[in-house]
């Protein structure tokens, strides 16, 4: 039997916990409920897989352009894989070409978005997703005793969004599906770009000095803000802005037709405002009398 563990920690504590593959009588109860939701869905009027691509072009969504373009767009990142696998042509060359790949990979992604998203919602897309919920209630245990992590499949829907459930789903899924956790990173391009120090751990470009970039060689901070040499915020052609993106310039005012400065009224009572004294910094002392007794000594102008 296949497993597969992790650690999490649970009331402050560090468990290991296991996901197994499913039993024969684990698939039998996944297929009962794969049955339930697929009537459940008939019922509703979801739309079969078989009829799928007539939803799709009856609602515009899909069409022979777009199924065209998906073919060029396959065949240009196999080929690019080809190439980059056979080597023979400049660094900077491959390197420009992994990036292209990257871009071409995201426009397949997007391209096919709402194609994955309904298949999702299809009969069977429903009801495959049942059965995926199902085994990972039963299939995620306590390595230790080996005992069910989740009570029922209702208590794992209700608490999907947790730490051990989605590391347990995607365990699961990677042992059923064959799927890899490192799936980005396995990726020719990103494999090219991480030999050649090209991307960053986690897989973002970076210059020489190991600094983010952009794909057109611009400096970048966390967030993908254009920054300059100094860590200053920047837009892409190096104009300095500031963190809400405004120019960073000496206003001054419009002209008139006469070559007049315009002042408009906000902006005169503005200037009509007046200054709040700014405190000083030495603290006044009072005049020292001489006393009794002192001699001082004579002005000069005296």
């Amino acid at each position: 039997m296949k497993t597969k563990t992790f650690t999490v920690t649970l009331d402050n504590a560090e468990r290991e916990m296991l996901v197994r593959s499913p039993s024969l009588n684990d698939q039998r109860e996944a297929q009962k409920v794969y049955n339930q939701a697929f009537t459940d869905a008939i019922k509703s009027k979801s739309v079969v897989r078989a009829k799928l691509d007539d939803l799709l072009k009856d609602q515009g969504l899909w069409n022979d352009e777009k199924q065209a373009n998906f073919s060029v767009l396959q065949k240009e990142l196999l080929e690019g894989e080809k190439r980059l696998a056979k080597g023979g042509f400049s660094l900077n060359e491959a390197k420009d070409l992994a990036i292209k790949m990257k871009s071409v990979r995201e426009e397949i992604r997007d391209l096919i978005s709402v194609r994955t998203s309904l298949d999702n919602h299809s009969a069977e897309g429903q009801a495959d997703n049942a059965r995926f919920n199902y085994l990972v209630s039963v299939c995620l245990v306590y390595n230790d005793t080996k005992q069910p992590y989740f009570n029922s499949m209702e208590e794992y829907l209700n608490r999907a969004g947790e730490e051990v459930a989605l590391l347990g789903a995607q365990n699961l899924a990677n042992m059923l599906y064959g799927l890899d956790n490192n799936y980005e990173s396995n990726l020719s391009e990103n494999k090219f770009l991480k030999k050649y120090r090209f991307i960053d751990d986690k897989l973002r470009l970076v210059d020489k000095k190991g600094r983010l970039i952009d794909s057109d060689g611009r400096l970048v901070d966390e967030n993908g803000r254009f920054i300059d040499e100094n860590g200053n915020f920047v837009d892409k052609y190096g104009n300095k802005v500031d963190s809400e993106g405004d120019y960073i310039v000496d206003t001054k005012p419009f002209l008139d037709d006469e070559g007049n400065p315009v002042i408009l009224d906000e902006d005169k009572k503005d200037e009509e405002k007046p200054v709040p004294a700014q405190p000083s910094s030495t603290t006044p002392t009072e005049e020292v009398k001489p006393s009794e007794g002192t001699v001082t000594e004579p002005s000069a102008n005296a």
